[in-house]
């Protein structure tokens, strides 16, 4: 069994990844983080086989009365530097619906930014992959990816 937490606030786009994952993988448990907040709280309680990070994300959920959430474009960064610090390996994969990435001020297509995230940040992933709903092309990506995990 895989333990996989898919870091996502679009629901659509977190269920197709949910979907993908339970095709792929027999009987995998799937934790999914909505905000920031919750990712980093799961991240700190769990170890995971595979995390799905997607760059955009609300600062924490959006609660009924508690004021909205403030946008983040880099957010999938804070989690990334949060293993870092943890000193966790767990296997990342960053899903953005974005040709490029904002890595310190400066926007990378996806192939230089994985090594961006490795040479500014310290932080390992195994690829950056470009979502786009109704496609396949990025399903064919994780496919190949996870196929060598």
């Amino acid at each position: 069994m895989k333990n996989i937490l898919i870091i996502e606030d679009d629901s659509f786009k977190a269920d197709s990844l949910f979907q993908f994952l339970v095709g792929y993988y027999s009987d995998p448990e799937i934790k999914v983080a909505g905000s920031l907040a919750e990712a980093i709280n799961i991240v700190n309680s769990d170890v995971f086989d595979l995390i799905l990070v997607d760059m955009a994300l609300p600062s924490h959920p959006s609660v009924i009365g508690g004021g909205a959430p403030t946008s983040l474009l880099t957010g999938g960064i804070d989690v990334l530097l949060e293993l870092n610090y943890l000193e966790r390996n767990d296997p990342c994969i960053v899903v953005t619906q974005y040709p490029d990435i904002d890595i310190s001020g400066k926007f990378y297509d996806l192939a230089q930014a994985k090594i961006e995230f490795k040479s500014q940040l310290g932080c390992d992933v195994m690829a950056c992959i470009e979502y786009k709903e109704g496609e396949s092309s990025w399903q064919e990506h994780l496919k190949i990816i996870l196929d060598d995990l």
